[in-house]
């Protein structure tokens, strides 16, 4: 297996690094983190430049925000380079990622696995195992590494994993969002909270950083979604108003189906 680079090390970088303790190398711009890390066992490298000129293949794990200019710094120090080194990240929306350098192999990755929490210390081996890593187009390296994490890694288009993700990803952070913000903030309602309001909120719990990049950053589709469910909530609504019990209850029994069948 090659030498594996982890360029920052939060939830999913850290996962990645704690998987495969002795295969990987990391670097953060945070160093607190690099120091936990490094107690923890996992190998640091001093620099960006160092880590690049290291491994020969790079995972980029930081958050939109910061992605930019973290791959232009990635781009800079490849070109020291004597042969090629394969990059790919996790964001988990696939946009165009200008590639400029000749030394750099790059492939969009986003693997469907993770937690509301953040940071290393939330990070944990065995995050990956039997989770689905997806990849805009087939890199053999890559395919090793998602393999060697325990997932399951599948191909497929940017556009239609944006879509897809925009349903089954993005939209149910808006929807834990909204559920709160349509909750009047009274200690009384939220004493009654139980698993079902929990679970349904549990998203929300994650940075709005990461949250906010990712629905902005796929804008167009997490807007088709939500205009979808708009629609079914006003299924929903109509049937309510007209007091058809029946329609209610198919409309849920439809949706327990769907589950059923598919998750």
């Amino acid at each position: 297996m090659p030498n594996v680079g982890v360029l920052g090390i939060g939830l999913i970088g850290g996962s990645i690094a704690k998987s495969l303790p002795n295969s990987v190398i990391v670097w953060d711009s945070q160093e607190n983190a690099m120091q936990v890390a490094q107690a923890s066992g996992i190998k640091i490298a001093t620099s960006l430049d160092d880590l690049v000129n290291t491994v020969d293949v790079l995972v980029i794990a930081v958050p939109f925000a910061a992605f930019d200019a973290v791959f232009a710094g990635v781009q800079a120090a490849a070109a020291r380079r004597e042969k090629p080194i394969v990059v790919t990240n996790v964001l988990s929306v696939m946009n165009p990622v200008e590639v400029t350098e000749p030394n750099v192999l790059f492939v969009a990755g986003h693997p469907m696995a993770g937690t509301e929490n953040s940071g290393f210390a939330a990070a944990k081996a065995g995050l990956f195992e039997g989770a689905t890593w997806v990849l805009e187009k087939h890199q053999a390296e890559v395919e090793s590494l998602i393999a060697k994490l325990g997932a399951k890694g599948v191909t497929m288009p940017a556009g239609l994993h944006n879509e897809s993700v925009a349903r089954i990803s993005h939209l149910p952070h808006v929807l834990a969002a909204a559920q709160l913000l349509a909750t009047p903030e009274d200690d009384e309602i939220f004493g009654l909270a139980a698993s079902s309001f929990r679970d349904s909120t549990r998203v929300a719990a994650t940075k709005a950083e990461l949250t906010a990049g990712m629905v902005t950053n796929n804008r167009e589709q997490v807007l088709r979604a939500i205009e979808a469910l708009q629609g079914v909530l006003e299924e929903f609504a109509e049937a309510l108003e007209k007091r058809d019990d029946q329609e209610v209850f198919d409309m849920f029994e439809r949706a327990k189906l769907i589950r059923d069948e598919n998750l």
